[in-house]
């Protein structure tokens, strides 16, 4: 008898593993999976990981209990960008007297629900410019979320993970800490462990 992925993943609580995926959020998403950043942006290709629906799907329930969701913000030809976030985090984020200034002027009405802001953020991916407040639900500090948004994504005084506005020391050494991240999951899952071990063994350790 031969059965595909959907009758594995509901067969007796079955949940759908890929490397080729962790490999993605390895690369894109190290700081929210180590806990070092709210959230992170992925792009991934329908080619190449066709599965990609069942593998959010299967991710969420094993990644939820560390407050990592993963959420399809907008499904453009052969890709679909993944918002990768700590719900907790980045709730109280967005509802910062400050930040929520910003995102306030794009439709966003305040609530305790993350959903509402997604919903209203996926609402906005659909149209022609990307959104500008992105910055905010990626966690990026005020001076440079409201500097691209003021310069038109010009002017910055670096460029990293984001376009630098503000403190460039600051930037640069979170940076410096993303790439860490990166090095640390990249290396783990090469030793054989899986996401899952990574995140439990890094969630309460700092890196400088």
């Amino acid at each position: 008898m031969i059965l595909n992925i959907i009758d594995l993943i509901c067969l007796g609580g079955f949940i759908m593993t890929s490397r080729i995926f962790e490999d993605k959020l390895a690369m894109f998403c190290s700081p929210v999976l180590l806990n070092h950043k709210v959230s992170n942006l992925v792009s991934i290709s329908k080619k190449e990981i066709p599965e990609i629906g069942l593998l959010v799907d299967s991710y969420n329930k094993k990644l939820n209990k560390n407050n990592i969701y993963i959420e399809k913000l907008c499904e453009c030809g052969e890709r679909i960008l993944l918002l990768v976030y700590r719900e907790n985090s980045l709730k109280l984020y967005l509802n910062r007297k400050d930040i929520f200034e910003i995102i306030k002027g794009y439709g966003y009405k305040k609530s305790d629900k993350l959903m509402d802001y997604l919903s209203v953020l996926k609402s906005r991916m659909d149209m022609k410019e990307f959104p500008h407040e992105i910055g905010a639900f990626l966690g990026y500090p005020i001076d440079d979320v409201i500097g691209f948004i003021e310069n038109k994504g010009k002017n910055y005084t670096y460029c990293g993970y984001w376009k630098v506005y503000g403190n460039r020391e600051e930037a640069i050494k979170s940076f410096s800490i993303y790439d860490k991240t990166k090095v640390i999951v990249s290396y783990e899952l090469k030793k054989g462990r899986n996401l899952v071990n990574i995140i439990d063994k890094f969630q309460n350790i700092k890196i400088a």
